[in-house]
């Protein structure tokens, strides 16, 4: 008999790499977890996108395979690298079981979520993570709209590193400066990208010139995907003042 055949979605947003959701991170622990359950690995989607909604390229490229039958499960770690929003959630698990493909949850490992106490469990934790993101982002907006008033909040664009002067024992006046090294890449992808190059092409063109991405686990550079390149070439411009501009 053949055996099992699942894939891997594998999903961060922006700013995630630091709180345990690497890319290589959640590939190591689901490679680890099907070798346990003898499954087979056919294909592995990786995304750099939120989970707001399910239009994301290699989302709908996964759900497409799944339907002309390339495997029979979908790997994630929790459900909320699938989707954030519950409705989605159950409506696609419900769509793809009609097509004979199941979803396996890594933090749900030792449930069944297609038997009724199963659903009904993933049903609510799917339900409470989504309201509690959502009373989260309301104090983070309202946080963030006060601090950008003055000063830079959030994570460094790509091409730009962030800067504080110390005052006592506090961080003040914390704003952008251009990265060098980063601004060249940026005028790269740019120029390729005038010339009407994909960004599928672009990623190709870097990680063959061996340029790193911000990424790394152990010591390891991530490579460079699609998505990656269309999220920080679609990203607004940065406006620096004439002060920051001079330094270098």
């Amino acid at each position: 008999m053949s055996k099992y055949k699942v894939a891997f979605y594998i999903r961060i947003s922006i700013g995630e790499q630091s709180k345990g959701y690497s890319l290589e991170g959640q590939k190591s622990t689901l490679d680890d977890w099907i070798e346990d359950m003898e499954w087979k690995w056919v294909k592995t989607y990786y995304e750099e996108a939120s989970a707001k909604d399910t239009n994301r390229e290699k989302f709908q490229e996964m759900i497409a395979d799944a339907k002309h039958g390339l495997f029979d499960g979908i790997c994630m770690i929790d459900s909320d690298r699938f989707s954030r929003s519950t409705k989605d959630l159950l409506n696609i698990m419900d769509d793809l079981q009609d097509h004979g493909v199941k979803l396996h949850i890594h933090n749900l490992q030792h449930i069944d979520i297609y038997s009724k106490q199963g659903r009904l469990l993933l049903t609510n934790l799917a339900t409470y993570s989504e309201f509690f993101r959502g009373q989260l982002a309301s104090k983070i907006r309202t946080g963030v709209k006060q601090k950008m008033k003055n000063e830079w909040f959030g994570q460094a664009p790509y091409g730009y590193t962030i800067v504080s002067d110390v005052i006592g024992n506090r961080k003040k006046n914390t704003r952008l400066i251009e990265n060098p090294e980063e601004q060249k890449v940026l005028i790269k992808m740019k120029n390729l990208r005038e010339k009407g190059k994909s960004y599928n092409e672009i990623a190709t063109a870097l990680n063959n010139d061996r340029i790193s991405t911000r990424l790394t686990r152990e010591n390891k550079k991530s490579s460079w995907h699609p998505s990656t390149v269309r999220n920080i070439l679609m990203r607004p411009a940065v406006k620096l003042d004439k002060t920051e501009k001079s330094r270098f």
